[in-house]
């Protein structure tokens, strides 16, 4: 029960002191994230590219 408590106290308790900053690495974490929602629509408009081939073929 104590460690419930306890828990509640630094919740409510936390003041944001000795907080990390985050910003750099969500910086870069971003930057990666929008890299590969790029390529991935490369690969779709080449995988669509590669089955209109396909289809022009047969």
């Amino acid at each position: 029960m104590n460690q419930i408590i306890n828990q509640f106290r630094r919740i409510f308790a936390d003041d944001g002191r000795g907080d990390k900053d985050f910003t750099q690495q969500e910086e870069r974490l971003k930057k990666a994230q929008d890299e590969l929602k790029e390529a991935s629509a490369s690969l779709a408009r080449a995988a669509n590219h590669l089955a209109d081939f396909i289809k022009a073929r047969m």
